[in-house]
């Protein structure tokens, strides 16, 4: 690995420009400042044992703190949390849902995200890293800080877009989420069983009187019935 012409370690926070900055940003229908602010932070720690390598005279080490890969591996932890986040607000609309509706659950498990929905939700979050993956790695470069401001670039990049793949992700299960709430057991089912039992009563009544042949029990039933002291 061929030495960069840096001294020290540059500061990350002016590099990383927006990314960085505290106020917070979208989405607003699912927060994710502080996975964000996470993110940063892991930036940062790592900058500061940066700074300590470089100090104890181990500037190979200090690279390695900031490589494409550190950036790669604090990306992807901060992608997945993201992930996580997503798939824990459809659930919970989802159960909102049922609960304003009585699905059962039989019906509920046609609306609810199965596992090879839950792994391209993951895998299209991750894959908005793409600008950082793409990225030349920053060690290598002949300017280090140039190189961590490509990273700090592709990074913010990945952010921005990994904010409109969560927005996406919310819209397309907005639609499942509202027919779990319009759900309604169906009437023909209902109508049926209430004009079934009418019928049956209207029968046993007709035959009970006299009216229709009585056979089998419904005859035992009529003899008995008529058996009675009746005023």
């Amino acid at each position: 690995m061929s030495a960069p012409s840096d001294t020290i370690v540059p500061e990350l926070g002016p590099l990383l420009g927006r990314l960085a900055h505290p106020e917070p940003r979208g989405p607003a229908a699912l927060p994710l400042d502080d996975i964000r602010l996470d993110l940063l932070s892991a930036l940062y720690a790592r900058a500061g044992l940066a700074r300590r390598e470089f100090a104890d005279r181990k500037p190979d080490l200090a690279r390695h703190q900031l490589s494409r890969e550190a950036w790669l591996a604090v990306w992807q932890d901060a992608a997945l949390r993201a992930a996580d986040r997503v798939q824990a607000r459809v659930d919970q609309d989802v159960a909102v849902a049922a609960v304003e509706s009585r699905v059962p659950p039989r019906v509920l498990a046609r609306f609810v995200p199965g596992d090879e929905d839950r792994r391209v939700t993951r895998n299209r979050i991750l894959s908005a890293g793409i600008p950082l993956e793409q990225v030349p790695p920053p060690e290598l470069a002949a300017q280090w800080e140039d190189g961590l401001l490509r990273a700090a670039m592709a990074l913010d990049a990945s952010w921005v877009r990994l904010e409109q793949v969560v927005l996406e992700e919310l819209v397309a299960h907005a639609g499942p989420v509202d027919r779990v709430r319009r759900w309604r057991r169906p009437r023909g089912i209902l109508w049926a069983g209430i004009t079934c039992t009418l019928v049956l009563a209207l029968l046993l009544g007709l035959s009970l009187g006299g009216y229709l042949p009585a056979p089998g029990p419904i005859g035992v039933l009529q003899d008995w019935f008529w058996s009675l002291p009746w005023p």
